[in-house]
């Protein structure tokens, strides 16, 4: 049995994240994808040196390369500090920051590697993933640990869609009915903190056996990116928080010669639905993924499907908001209700089949993620009732009250508008290579 708590937005995921993190006593592992030098970087860096410092072992696996961009495309990390007056540097060079945190004994690796070298394990399944891994890659920057875990004492685990940063995590919840950046000017011009724009983003918090699943795959990446090995103690015994739930499993997407599971895992239960589909996701333009929705609501007129989508001048990859919108037209022929989040950029990856089944994670619906060419990516199918009713009443009833729904006549706007299938660079090249 394992428990599960999903918590919706930086306001109620940095509370907890921070409690959890302040009660480890043996051991805490990160692995992130983005994590800036902002004051919640330097927040959560500044407790993982505390408790380094009581002798806890602290691990930390993130992206250089890519935080020092924003990353692939844009955050507007660093717009948004240059908002906030109490922050005079770039917070996206994070090399800074991890320097000071190797020097308060916590250890750090860039995930950003290449993926050619030859792994030296005792462990021959760690040396076959690594050899699977180097087979399949073919250039290394065009992929990343975009997998975003955090697990403490080997009985608490996290997974989702909220990096570590400013337009994640927060302490002063967001307002959903307005602007991100009118809020962010008005709480600048107040000399109110966090003068940030904020993101609408979620982190399921977990307990039980599928917290050890968590901490194998951190170990297994932790070993292949060049870090120490190191002997996995038994969980210690967690708070008790949130509800007992009956199953839950990890998916996982990795450049190596296995299955996506995320993939599978998603056309098996769009097709599988009978009732309704709810998906909300920052980036949904892989095709199977959108004829699979199709196909379901034109077989089963009946099936409900809520697709809650970043409105265009939330998005923050122009390329994906163009290339979902391309299927719009086929949505609203079939019947599929498209909702577009208006205020804030929505970056959760949440999905609710039948109101029973949940996927909660990395994951976007896009090639990268999706095709066989792809990034570390891990999700949990979880099968619980209470957990897929609270998802929907939590997020996709409340962020209808802040969506704009598309018709037809919506779609006459598009006209002149580069609306093409896919066009981020990424999947052009691996297109051009004959890769997908």
């Amino acid at each position: 049995m394992n428990r599960a708590t999903l918590l919706v937005d930086g306001h109620r995921i940095l509370p907890e994240l921070l409690r959890d993190l302040s009660s480890a006593r043996s051991t805490i592992h990160i692995s992130i994808f983005l994590f800036f030098r902002d004051p919640i970087g330097e927040e959560i860096a500044a407790l993982l040196a505390r408790k380094a410092a009581e002798g806890v072992k602290v691990r930390v696996l993130l992206n250089v390369e890519k935080t020092n961009m924003g990353d692939p495309f844009s955050t507007a990390e660093k717009a948004m500090m240059r908002h906030d007056p109490k922050v005079k540097h770039d917070p996206t060079n994070v090399a800074p920051l991890c320097k000071w945190m190797r020097e308060q004994g916590i250890q750090v690796i860039d995930t950003n590697i290449d993926y050619d070298h030859i792994v030296t394990v005792s462990d021959s399944r760690v040396r076959s993933l690594a050899a699977q891994i180097r087979d399949t890659i073919a250039v290394d920057d065009l992929h990343i640990d975009h997998r975003k875990i955090v697990v403490i004492d080997g009985c608490m685990g996290y997974c989702g869609g909220a990096n570590i940063g400013a337009q994640y995590l927060f302490h002063v919840p967001f307002e959903p009915g307005v602007d991100a950046t009118v809020e962010g000017s008005r709480r600048k011009q107040a000399g109110q903190p966090e003068p940030w724009w904020k993101w609408h983003d979620s982190l399921t918090r977990f307990e039980g056996p599928i917290v050890e699943d968590l901490e194998c795959h951190f170990h297994d990446r932790w070993i292949l990116d060049g870090g120490n090995d190191y002997l996995r103690e038994a969980p210690l015994q967690p708070p008790g928080r949130g509800d007992w739930i009956v199953h839950a499993h990890l998916l996982l997407n990795e450049p190596n010669d296995e299955a996506n599971q995320v993939t599978d895992k998603y056309l098996e239960s769009i097709e599988a639905a009978r009732e309704s589909i709810f998906i909300e996701n920052p980036y949904l333009y892989h095709q199977a993924i959108v004829d699979a929705l199709i196909k379901a609501k034109t077989s089963r007129p009946s099936l409900r499907v809520d697709l809650v989508l970043p409105c265009y001048g939330q998005n923050d990859n122009s390329f994906a908001q163009d290339a979902q919108q391309h299927a719009y037209a086929g949505y609203l022929k079939a019947g599929i209700a498209v909702h577009e989040y208006l205020h804030h950029f929505n970056h959760l990856k949440l999905a609710v089949f039948d109101g029973r089944y949940s996927i909660h994670g990395s994951t976007n619906l896009n090639y990268r993620s999706l095709e066989r060419d792809k990034d570390f990516e891990l999700n949990v199918f979880i099968d619980d009732v209470a957990l897929a009713e609270e998802a929907l009443r939590e997020v996709r009833d409340e962020d209808l009250r802040f969506c704009k729904r598309f018709t037809f006549e919506d779609l006459r706007g598009f006209r002149g508008r580069f609306q093409v299938r896919t066009r981020d660079p990424r999947t052009l090249l691996l297109l051009s290579r004959k890769v997908l």
